[in-house]
């Protein structure tokens, strides 16, 4: 090439428009080019454990607003790879049916899609929880910390609540409860465990908040930094300022929704996972950096009632969800220079704090290289 020709080139390469700024799904078909066909299922299916939000903007990425919304489901070519992506939508009685979770179609499929997913979405303490009836390893983590949280109202208690024995003290105090799904099993039981009274919690948490707003901020609520917090200082017949406590910060490190194979599987899927996997790792980096294609299309899929009529995430949502992530380390590297692998003494750690809960759902002895593993993951993609 001649000096005229190369500087030629690199004035029409500085002209072009970003990747992102290109038409819908362009950047996927650019950015995701790895070939998967004969190697992966077609289409490969991923059940989510939730609505769409956020936190699965990585799984979006890889399609682009280029795909087709249906209801419970996105599908559309995965990037330049030759396969199709179906993204399944979560929840019990959503985009499963009732009594199903994503762990449980991991084996017994989605009865509402009529269809078995490949990877599902998978918290680490319910990986131990369910290894002997659902057997399932995660292979890479999206997230590197839970974004649950317990909030408060910053007016009601502006000194704030940054330990268990904070909560232990509010418990006493009779002020106020604490709503949150269950007691029973995972952080309930770990907060329970740890010394903070029964009596201070009511159970029952489904992602509302009007306990909250009708005992005019006494209560502390569960919720997600990416969510309530944002909806509650904003609206939701409350707009104050609003605070909250991470859950991760208080010793309960879970790794959150983490893409998870039935272990019977594991053998067949292994040659797929070996090149899908990096691709996942690299979706996620691209999706926090620019996340305005795959934010525009979570807005409408929602807007159009396609996972549930009630669930909406505005544009500005979306836009806080993913700087509240960033800056909460919810999505990162962890404590090396790569995202979506797992911390194996971290989660040995958790397996430890869960043993003495596990029941006749566990598998004998689990250890935690039985729920996950790093075999497929490239650990130069990181975020930067």
């Amino acid at each position: 090439m001649t000096r005229l020709a190369a500087l030629a080139a690199l004035f029409l390469t500085l002209l072009a428009p970003p990747a992102w700024s290109q038409p819908a799904g362009q950047f996927a078909q650019a950015a995701y080019r790895t070939p998967l066909a004969g190697v992966c299922p077609d289409p490969f299916i991923i059940q989510k454990d939730w609505l769409a939000q956020s936190e699965h903007g990585g799984l979006y990425q890889l399609i682009g607003a280029r795909g087709r919304m249906s209801q419970g489901r996105y599908d559309g070519p995965l990037g330049a790879t030759g396969i199709t992506l179906t993204i399944l939508e979560g929840g019990s009685g959503l985009g499963l049916g009732d009594g199903e979770t994503a762990y449980s179609a991991l084996y017994m499929g989605n009865s509402r899609a009529r269809l078995r997913p490949h990877l599902v979405m998978h918290d680490l303490d319910n990986a131990f929880i369910y290894s002997r009836r659902f057997p399932a390893i995660g292979v890479v983590s999206m997230l590197d910390k839970s974004p649950s949280v317990l909030f408060w109202d910053r007016a009601t208690y502006p000194r704030g609540f940054h330990s268990i024995a904070d909560l232990a003290a509010f418990a006493r105090s009779g002020r106020g409860k604490i709503y949150v799904s269950t007691i029973r099993r995972t952080f309930g039981r770990y907060l329970v465990v740890r010394g903070v009274p029964r009596n201070v919690f009511i159970e029952g948490y489904r992602g509302d908040g009007e306990n909250f707003v009708i005992n005019n901020g006494a209560w502390l609520n569960q919720g997600v930094v990416s969510n309530e917090v944002y909806q509650f200082s904003h609206g939701r017949n409350w707009a104050r300022p609003i605070d909250y406590l991470l859950l991760s910060d208080l010793g309960y490190t879970i790794y959150p929704g983490m893409l998870s194979v039935a272990a019977d599987r594991l053998p067949a899927l292994a040659p797929c996972l070996q090149r899908l996997v990096p691709l996942l790792q690299r979706a996620q980096i691209d999706y926090v950096r620019n996340p305005a294609e795959v934010n525009d299309l979570l807005f409408r899929f929602n807007q159009a009632g396609m996972g549930a009529p009630w669930w909406r995430t505005s544009r500005a949502l979306l836009d806080n969800a993913v700087e509240v992530q960033l800056a909460n380390g919810i999505v990162g590297n962890g404590p090396n220079a790569t995202l979506g692998d797992f911390d194996m003494p971290r989660v040995a750690a958790l397996l430890e704090r869960l043993r003495s809960d596990l029941d006749i759902r566990a598998k004998p002895g689990v250890r935690a290289e039985d729920v996950v593993t790093n075999r497929f993951i490239d650990p130069a993609i990181g975020l930067r």
